[in-house]
């Protein structure tokens, strides 16, 4: 039964496809050899065969060895490493007939280094001067184990207080693992250097609140290793059931999951030293250990699109669709210790019919006419849901800021009178009422009708 139920199982992957692109570049400034064929500098070999087909060894210290460099201390150019990885998973696998889930991870990084290397008089050498690194990281993420949880009535949410009390936990872990740790308890219960509003304990923090996670099993990383899937779900099967079968041409569900985990930019911290592999200096201002690398904000954002998709098509050619979507997106500001989150539902409720050949009389020149074409009929209901709301980290503060509900209803005809002539009646509306006070409800309505007339090319 073991051995038929995984054939079943590997049978059931339709493809497996994993696409991994990778970029790196060096600029070396003040490179004197002259380039000829081949982009090669045939008398001294320089800048060597492996570099011109693409190597990305560092060969600045063979430069300055064999005299490639200029020793001009007036050079003001910086020395330039780039790196950039795109890794792509995609996987489809069919469970049982008309059943399709599409899988996708990806992970993006990118990475600049860059110095000042140039000759030194008072050294008699080359050397480097202000190293740093910057970059930026995307990774697909799973955030579907909080993505229902719904705030109290003051706004307030039981995944952000996790937050904040997983802090704790996760200092204690980082406070372990550093070998520079003195071993000292601060007056607010966190360890020396890595306090409620330390960097490397606020992203781990969040990462593990806001997956539903454990913050004693999370990882410390700012950034995981591994990303986690996303995906596509469609089924079509419900059409061979009699009662469906008997009054629907199709029948169609569908549901997508995508959430993506990003840090927009980072940057090495000037003032980081390291120690046995750790963060050994803690900054006097806010008394925590420097990081290795500075982080601006960092930004979960979760999308159900749809949540639930019904798209069927009626015996009688009436189409109806049912569709209910989901957004949020978390951000960390690390800059002032505050999150970020807003929220968005959205209901689609939409229907179409066509009336095959309506025909329309009418008198000409005392002469009667026919007229005979389809009236497309569509209705659409639109209801949209959006909160924005700041939650205060150190001040344990969270309040609405911005929201609205946004009522659409979009009803129109077509009738296409010639292959030149088209008529519309159109009626749009849309309601807004506001979540806050300090701003006002509104409706906009737009009624009327259009003739469009083509001229012969």
């Amino acid at each position: 039964k073991f051995f038929k139920n995984s054939i079943k199982l590997l049978l059931s992957i339709k493809n497996i496809s994993v696409n991994i692109n990778q970029n790196q570049g060096t600029f070396i400034p003040g490179f004197m050899p002259e380039s000829r064929f081949l982009g090669q500098h045939w008398g001294e070999l320089a800048p060597g065969i492996p570099f011109v087909l693409g190597s990305q060894q560092d060969i600045r210290f063979l430069a300055a060895e064999r005299g490639w460099l200029t020793q001009n201390e007036n050079l003001n150019t910086l020395f330039k490493r780039t790196s950039s990885t795109n890794l792509i998973f995609r996987s489809t696998i069919e469970p049982f007939n008309k059943f399709r889930i599409e899988f996708t991870a990806n992970k993006m990084q990118s990475l600049n280094q860059q110095e000042y290397y140039r000759w030194s008089s008072l050294d008699n050498m080359f050397s480097s001067f202000s190293e740093t690194e910057s970059g930026s990281f995307s990774m697909s993420f799973i955030s579907w184990g909080t993505a229902f949880y719904r705030d109290n009535e003051d706004f307030s949410s039981q995944t952000f207080q996790q937050f904040r009390n997983y802090r704790n936990e996760i200092a204690k872990r980082m406070a372990a693992m550093n070998p520079n740790y003195s071993g000292i308890i601060d007056s607010t219960g966190f360890p020396e250097g890595y306090s409620g509003t330390s960097q490397d304990v606020l992203i781990p923090a969040f990462l593990a609140a806001y997956s539903g996670q454990e913050a004693i099993g999370v990882s410390l990383r700012s950034m995981p290793i591994i990303p986690l899937p996303n995906w596509r779900i469609n089924y079509d099967g419900l059409m061979q059931m009699k009662f469906i079968k008997k009054r629907f041409q199709t029948f169609n569900l569908a549901h997508a999951y995508r959430s993506t985990y990003s840090i927009g930019s980072f940057a090495t911290s000037l003032d980081y030293l390291e120690l046995d592999g750790w963060s050994s200096k803690i900054n006097e201002n806010t008394g925590n250990f420097y990081p290795k690398y500075e982080i601006g904000q960092v930004t979960i954002n979760e999308q159900f699109s749809p949540l639930i998709k019904l798209d069927m098509t009626w015996k009688n050619s009436l189409i109806t669709k049912l569709e209910i979507k989901k957004n949020r997106t978390l951000s960390l500001s690390l800059s002032n210790n505050q999150l970020t989150e807003i929220n968005g539902n959205e209901y689609v409720i939409g229907t179409g019919y066509r009336i095959k050949d309506l025909t329309f009389k009418f008198r000409s020149a005392g002469k009667s006419k026919k007229i005979s074409s389809d009236l497309d009929i569509k209705l659409d209901l639109n209801i949209r849901n959006n909160k924005t709301i700041i939650r205060k980290v150190i001040e344990d503060i969270e309040q609405i800021t911005m929201g609205q509900q946004t009522i659409s209803i979009k009803f129109s005809t077509d009738y296409v009178i010639s292959s030149r002539l088209n008529i519309k009646v159109f009626y749009d509306k849309v309601i807004t009422n506001p979540f806050i006070s300090t701003t006002y409800p509104g409706s906009i309505t737009n009624a009327g009708f259009s003739l469009r007339f083509t001229l012969a090319g």
